[in-house]
């Protein structure tokens, strides 16, 4: 299996996430012909009154005398969303109003990627157009779009110092490798995706590009995570960033697995993951988590939580430092210490994780 994706495995089908230059230039050159026969051909007093009518609808003049500007049916653009001192969802509130269609969507190996246009933001879906697994605002493809990936990043608030080495798991348009970039430029990153059409799409339609220190590796997080523990690596930082609301890879949710996290992890540094479990799995996902992790604490979010684990106790070291800038204020994301769960731990051996996402209230798995 291959580390790194190779440059034939990245551009063998290159998506089309903008119209090709040259793809425009016959279009306007065709238009043009078009109009210069069509023209040729009027008398006169018909093309003075082809001219003048679309200037007659530019604006409409009131009562007063005023003139009424035209409206457009987006309400927010790339030019007049105001990102600075950006409070949580104001840019998601953006992100609803807009009007997407499906720009190009590239077949991977294990799903469907697409990538969805819209007038401010440009998004990257799996398999599902509505629910959106990144986006970038395109006039500041710097900026954090969508609010959990802030919440993700405001887990460094944790750190005693600035991460040196990171684990990222699960790519999507890489929002936050290109985060990492900017307030940890001298960390070294590896970035786990399980489908090289993920990458393809981020490097294509998101702007995102490896560097030396940033590398990608294109593989399962167990199969990877195993050969880092036998390398004998360690982590300031793992993100966990590979659920979403349709599914949970089970194996990503077992005791086994946050053990062998637990063997990456520096001795002061942190897991902070995304996730979606509700209903009968939460207790479930708590009790795993603590079954490995004395320190647990938990942000609630409206669709997704955030979890920021440790082997010890969490303590916030700033509240006020270049972080902010990037995620919001830490008070923009309350967390609370998890209580102890009772529940059955998931294991390799008992992990009905998607089928417990899906069961009514009134049934119990909690029996060993």
């Amino acid at each position: 299996m291959r580390t790194r994706p190779t440059q034939a495995l990245l551009s063998h089908r290159t998506p089309a996430c903008l119209p090709h230059p040259q793809t425009l230039t016959h279009f306007f050159a065709l238009a043009f012909r078009l109009v210069d026969r069509l023209v040729k051909g009027l008398p006169t007093p018909l093309w003075w009154a082809l001219l003048l009518c679309p200037m007659s609808m530019i604006g409409i003049v009131n009562a007063q005398g005023q003139t009424a500007p035209t409206t457009s049916p987006v309400t927010s653009t790339a030019n007049t969303i105001d990102t600075t001192n950006t409070p949580p969802f104001s840019l998601e509130n953006d992100l609803m109003k807009e009007d997407f269609h499906l720009a190009t969507t590239v077949r991977g190996q294990h799903l469907d990627v697409m990538v969805m246009e819209g007038e401010a933001f440009r998004c990257m879906s799996f398999d599902r157009r509505n629910l959106f697994q990144s986006c970038m605002l395109k006039a500041q493809p710097e900026v954090l779009a969508l609010e959990y990936t802030r919440g993700l990043l405001a887990g460094m608030h944790w750190l005693p110092r600035p991460p040196q080495r990171i684990l990222l798991i699960g790519m999507g348009g890489g929002s936050i490798p290109k985060a990492l970039m900017q307030y940890a430029p001298d960390a070294k990153v590896d970035v786990v995706e399980l489908d090289a059409a993920v990458v393809q799409v981020a490097q294509d339609c998101f702007g995102f590009q490896p560097t030396p220190s940033m590398r990608v590796h294109v593989m399962d997080a167990r199969v990877f995570v195993r050969q880092q523990i036998r390398q004998q690596q360690t982590y300031d930082l793992i993100m966990l960033d590979a659920f979403d609301h349709d599914y949970i890879p089970e194996h990503l949710l077992t005791v086994e697995f946050l053990s062998q996290i637990r063997q990456l992890l520096a001795a002061d540094g942190i897991v902070v993951a995304n996730t979606f479990a509700r209903g009968r799995l939460l207790p479930h996902e708590e009790a795993t988590w603590q079954a490995v992790f004395p320190s647990l604490w938990r942000a609630k979010r409206l669709e997704n939580d955030i979890l920021y684990a440790a082997t010890q106790a969490l303590t916030l070291q700033s509240a006020d430092d270049p972080l902010d800038a990037l995620t919001g204020r830490w008070d923009d994301y309350p967390a609370q210490p998890v209580p102890p769960s009772t529940a059955r731990p998931l294991t390799d051996q008992w992990s009905p994780t998607n089928l417990l996402r899906h069961m009514g209230a009134d049934f119990s798995f909690d029996s060993q």
